[in-house]
């Protein structure tokens, strides 16, 4: 065999390039369909027939589908290859360097009152009540009733204008006043009324926006009085129009935002506020209070912004679960096929969104560029300087609970408002330190809380809120020091752990600060054990886990951070817990947050285990910790393995394994609980299955296994060296080089053996078919040189359809040359793999004695550095 002579270097796979001189003129002359003809032909390599069947029905195994799958293209193979090695800089979202996962979820769900309450069933001591009733708007400073002068040119009993705006205007403010003074008490009316009351109150408004002076306050605020009970929405936003353009302060303020309130608590009024400037006119009204000594008029303040930019849509949380990626059908999840910012998850989200979408987003706009978020900072910070001397109770602290709900409402639909993400993003320390004021009174903690966990989606806002990695690790601790846990405080604990996970997740310094910080990672373990200790019947309960296992799981993806990991008192049993509890639970009946759970817990071990490779060092291992755990673990995911029923549960525990089964220790654990011929019997159920990920992750553990010389004879035994037999010829002709490759791997661990390697020359039929499929995939001929594109280089270069054509070519190059580098890693394996079978059949009819054990090379072993 010459073959085995050479290696190919990657100069001489590669498809060699024709100079220049050498172009053919013929070239000019061909027509563009002609030249896409053969563009797709090249594309559309066809499969080569192979008898993947034959061989299943010789062996006894049991196919799915007759067949090993459809060919995957290049594209897919690269990716997939670039995903398992952990390479792909485009997959970072869900893959991070070093064979680590980072690990996704959704969103906590907020509960929706069934209609606009300024606190529904939350119950806070002392707080303003929803409905209310005005009576009256008073005057600043209490003043005696002074005489009205009297009308111009006419006495007391002059007759009224009729209702025509050209004669309002024509009026003097006094006729104005008393025109409305008819109205006085007016509930119900009709439509003609209300255009004729509210004429006169915009007439009123544009003089006092004139900065008109003649007359006082108290003079116009008394001919208001009496229209605060009407039933008309127009006529209330008209009359807190202008209350509020008269610049007022204290209970007339607080009587303006009341009356607004009552018309925003409906959402069918919200097409009024479009109408005018009422908004802003509320904006400049809460710029002159302090959310400490009118803490009334901020409550129904930012009670009425957050009812206006809220969503009444039920089902927005969902669409709004950018960082999660579901299996609707399957009820796991698959954390590596797609990225984060899934193109289907945008084509879901957007029908999602409720109609009034855009107007929402108007009125966000409005209030963005009036400077509502930087009045809401502004009182935010007065608010925590205040709770840092004094504890806040009553009235301030009801004003608390409503800005913050009022920012998550923002927050919620800035994602197209870059101005508002920049101005929210200056809200995430002062917020920390609202949630931090607030300990005690969970309910606007809560709040607090849901607003930052918002934010931490935006990459800006993370961006600001990864300093704060550890202080907001410590809002865990009051959750450590009571031993029950409410509903609200597992919601708290649930957006804690959403924050934390959506931070850990893109910035590595605040893996480090946290892990780094004992107090906080202190907390985090109580929490998980308190969590861990309760019976998994409650939903809220189990979103609190999974968002606090997905801390642990992203906080472990730095190296230094997941090795430290190994050795922390009860994270391993806490772990190993959770692995035994979710599975027993979902044998019994399936649930989606149990099976994410178990997804969470295995993408934890699997970032863990990546780094225990080694055996354990001298020093005393903590109480509960993974490394004093590895034989109970190994033990249970073998169990685990052995049960399961979900083919995604089965990819993630094959991954776990894949990491855990470089370690020595584990290896032996797991074999010994029966992982082996369980390995051999999901690799045999997969060998002519759809689950190319099971398949290829399963291979990867069986190449650790393998590299154990106690474990060669029994795969022996249970016909292993058939199976990988198959699942070489299964690739080879799907030219699946990657798997080939890993195939390839697990056959040398095998066959390092002496005594194995002796077995199977003597057999021959297996050893002989790997050698002739290895040569002849192995032989240039087969592999495709590829289209040379300097044919088309005489193209005209200002066609447009010239131009796609030249970025579709440009996008196949880059394919077909990821492809051959694929196919050149495949090639080394392949031909040392071919090298060591001839070597073996020669030592073998050189002397028929058997192979002394000395022949062995353990110390060539190959195991799966990533899985």
């Amino acid at each position: 065999m010459s073959l085995l002579l050479k290696r190919r270097s990657r100069s001489e796979t590669r498809p060699k390039e024709i100079p220049e001189k050498a172009k053919q003129p013929e070239t000019e002359m061909e027509t563009k369909s002609d030249r896409q003809l053969e563009r797709a032909q090249h594309n559309a390599r066809q499969p080569h027939p192979h008898a993947s069947e034959q061989n299943l029905n010789k062996l006894g195994l049991v196919s799915g589908g007759g067949s090993m799958g459809r060919r995957k293209t290049s594209a897919e193979l690269i990716s997939e290859a670039k995903m398992f090695l952990g390479e792909a800089s485009g997959a970072m979202p869900l893959m991070a360097t070093g064979g680590a996962r980072l690990v996704s979820t959704r969103r906590p769900i907020t509960p929706r009152e069934s209609g606009r309450v300024l606190y529904g069933k939350v119950a806070l001591a002392g707080r303003p009540p929803s409905a209310f009733s005005m009576r009256y708007l008073q005057n600043e400073k209490p003043s005696t009733p002074r005489q009205l002068p009297a009308l111009s040119g006419s006495g007391p009993a002059t007759p009224m204008p009729p209702r025509n705006g050209a004669l309002l205007c024509q009026s003097s403010t006094e006729t104005l006043i008393e025109l409305l003074k008819q109205h006085r008490g007016l509930k119900d009316c009709s439509d003609e009324t209300v255009q004729h009351v509210n004429a006169i109150l915009q007439e009123l408004y544009t003089r006092v926006r004139k900065q008109e002076r003649s007359f006082k306050r108290g003079f116009i605020l008394g001919g208001l009085y009496g229209l605060v009970e009407c039933s008309s929405p127009r006529v209330l936003l008209a009359v807190a129009r202008v209350v509020l353009a008269l610049r007022v302060t204290g209970s007339n303020l607080t009587g303006a935002c009341k009356l607004i309130f009552k018309v925003a608590r409906h959402e069918q009024h919200d097409a009024l506020f479009h109408e005018h400037d009422v908004l802003e006119l509320l904006i400049d009204g809460l710029g002159h209070a302090s959310p400490l000594d009118d803490p009334e008029a901020c409550i129904y303040a930012y009670g009425c912004i957050r009812f206006l930019t809220a969503s009444s849509a039920q089902d927005r949380d969902d669409a709004l679960n950018r960082n999660w990626i579901g299996l609707e059908g399957s009820g796991a999840s698959n954390p590596v096929s797609d990225p984060v910012t899934s193109p289907a998850l945008a084509a879901i989200s957007a029908p999602l969104c409720p109609r009034k979408l855009t107007g929402q987003q108007t009125l966000v706009s409005r209030l963005a560029r009036h400077g509502a978020v930087e009045l809401m900072i502004l009182h935010l910070q007065m608010l925590n300087e205040a709770g840092a001397t004094k504890r806040l109770q009553g009235p301030p602290l009801h004003t608390l609970y409503q800005l913050s709900a009022a920012m998550r409402a923002l927050a919620d639909v800035s994602q197209q408002q870059q101005r508002l993400q920049l101005q929210l993003q200056l809200a995430c320390p002062h917020l920390i330190r609202a949630a931090e004021v607030s300990m005690g009174e969970l309910e606007v903690q809560a709040n607090v809380v849901r607003t930052l966990s918002v934010l931490s989606e935006d990459s800006e806002c993370c961006d600001t809120l990864h300093n704060y990695a550890a202080r907001i690790g410590l809002l865990l601790g009051p959750s450590c020091a009571g031993g029950q846990c409410s509903e609200r405080l597992l919601a708290v604990l649930s957006r804690l752990g959403y924050m934390l996970g959506n931070i850990l997740a893109k910035h590595e310094s605040a893996r480090i600060q946290y892990f780094q910080n004992d107090v906080a990672m202190e907390y985090l373990l109580n929490v998980l054990e308190q969590l861990n200790d309760r019976s998994p019947t409650s939903l809220a309960l189990l979103d609190a886990q999974i968002k606090l296992i997905r801390v642990v799981a992203n906080m472990s993806v730095n190296p230094e951070v997941g090795a430290g990991l190994g050795n922390v008192r009860s994270l391993g049993s806490v772990l190993l817990q959770l692995l035994s509890t979710t599975s027993s639970e979902l044998e019994k009946k399936k649930s989606s947050e149990q099976q994410e759970l178990l997804h969470a817990t295995l993408g934890a071990l699997h970032n863990l285990c990546f780094y225990q490779d080694k055996q354990a060092a001298i020093q005393p291992l903590a109480k509960g910790s993974l490394q004093s755990l590895i034989d109970e673990l190994s033990a249970s995911l073998a169990n685990v393995l052995g049960t399961c029923k979900t083919s995604a549960t089965k990819v993630e525990l094959a991954r776990v394994l894949g990491n855990l089964t470089r370690n020595e220790r584990a290896r032996r654990c797991f074999c010994g609980s029966g992982g082996l011929s369980l390995m051999v019997q999901q690799l045999t159920k997969q060998a002519a299955g759809q689950d190319y990920e099971l398949r290829t992750c399963a291979i990867g553990v069986l190449v650790n296994l393998l590299g154990d010389g106690e474990q060669r004879g029994p795969f022996l035994q249970l016909r292993g060296a058939e199976l990988l037999s198959l699942l070489l010829r299964g690739s080879l002709e799907q030219e699946d080089w990657f798997l080939a490759n890993i195939v390839c791997q697990a056959l040398w661990n095998l066959l390092i053996d002496g005594q194995c390697a002796a077995n199977l020359c003597q057999n021959g039929n297996i050893l002989d078919e790997v050698s002739d499929l290895l040569a002849d995939y192995l032989d240039e001929e087969r592999i495709p040189t590829g289209d040379n594109d300097s044919d088309y280089d005489n193209d005209d270069p200002d066609d447009p359809e010239d131009n796609r054509d030249e970025e579709e070519e440009k996008g196949t190059e880059t394919d077909t040359e990821a492809h051959d580098a694929l196919w050149e890693d495949f090639a080394l394996v392949a031909t040392d793999l071919l090298e060591r079978i001839q070597n073996n059949f020669d030592r073998q009819q050189q002397s028929q004695a058997p192979v002394p054990h000395t022949d062995n090379e353990d110390d060539n072993d190959v195991f799966i550095e990533e899985m």
